[in-house]
């Protein structure tokens, strides 16, 4: 399966919308990790994580030949620099549905591990962005430790990656990541 399909079907998977860009990136990756796909979905650490550019050129993909619609939710903030802060969401347009409902049929077993993927991220309650991608940032630490690590050695570790993750936030990603059944508290 390709990113783009599987970047379709997991929008489908996941009620057809997905607000912010960070979180499209997280929910994208932790429905690779749960469905075994991760290592076709092209992710490497980036500045609030795992980062996939192939993830997302398929949803710009998406979003040209009419799947897939964006919008800019913005609260009239201000960043620092004066920038304003704003949110661009994504959701699978009609044309959109049908065509992953399509796809879903024709790769039956891929679409059965998203489906369950998905399910089990939804279980664990609607996570804000933030607190994806510190637990998609412990993720990726636990994989360059070989799934074991202490609290001190991944903190130290993101530091390598210019991540800064402090030992609380890491502690609740691991209350998440055992929740969806990735990991363990060593």
């Amino acid at each position: 399966m390709n990113t783009y399909d599987f970047v379709h079907l997991a929008l489908y998977a996941m009620g057809g919308e997905i607000r912010g860009k960070t979180k499209l990136q997280k929910t994208i990756y932790f429905l690779g990790r749960l469905s075994n796909h991760i290592d076709e979905l092209g992710y490497n650490p980036h500045f609030y994580g795992p980062y996939s550019s192939e993830v997302a050129e398929a949803a710009n993909r998406l979003r040209s030949i009419g799947f897939l619609e964006q919008s800019v939710a913005s609260g009239g903030a201000f960043d620092s620099r004066g920038f304003e802060v704003a949110r661009w969401d994504f959701a699978l347009d009609e044309e959109g549905r049908k065509v992953a409902e399509l796809k879903a049929r024709k790769n039956r077993d891929v679409w059965r591990k998203i489906e369950k993927a998905s399910a089990v991220l939804k279980k664990a309650g609607d996570m804000d962005y933030q607190r994806l991608s510190i637990g998609a940032k412990t993720d990726f630490l636990l994989g360059q430790k070989g799934g074991r690590a202490k609290i001190k050695d991944l903190e130290e570790l993101a530091s390598r990656f210019g991540w800064t993750v402090q030992k609380p936030e890491i502690v609740e990603a691991f209350k998440f990541l055992e929740e969806i059944g990735l990991a363990k508290l060593v």
